[in-house]
């Protein structure tokens, strides 16, 4: 369509700074400004409260990463409604995302969340090897 261009790279990620970080505000005035929403301390205050209020699903989501794709397949793993979980591993996803959530709380102040997270890992290793941490970083990755 006519005029169209523009927007598609930035969609597509083709637009100098549509999917780098810092972003540009409301990604060059191609998408609604986002102020209503507060400033980023909001946002994050947000997030936490989304992730503790459906943690359950959400952890059992983020360990499809981990589980087995649905039959029949799916173009989109995301999307895939037959995927599985992997019910194995949700307690570690679990623990990971508490603290990811307290990290999101303490951005601004020192904590030590950063030294919980290897503590975690360490665990995660000495329980169940490498392949575990590598379940719960895919899964973690996967969300």
């Amino acid at each position: 369509e006519t005029g169209s261009k523009p927007f598609q790279n930035a969609i597509n990620g083709k637009e100098p700074g549509s999917w780098y970080l810092p972003l540009t505000p409301n990604n060059g005035g191609l998408e609604p400004d986002w102020t209503w929403a507060g400033d980023e301390g909001a946002a994050k205050r947000e997030a936490v409260e989304r992730i503790s209020a459906n943690s359950e699903a959400i952890v059992a989501f983020a360990s499809r990463g981990a589980g087995s794709t649905g039959f029949p397949r799916y173009g989109a793993p995301l999307a895939d409604p037959n995927a599985v979980s992997n019910e194995s591993i949700q307690p570690f996803v679990d623990a990971s995302l508490k603290i990811v959530a307290q990290k999101l709380l303490d951005a601004d102040k020192k904590s030590n969340c950063d030294e919980a997270m290897k503590d975690l890992a360490s665990v995660f290793r000495r329980e169940g090897g490498g392949e575990l941490v590598e379940q719960v970083a895919t899964s973690l990755a996967y969300l």
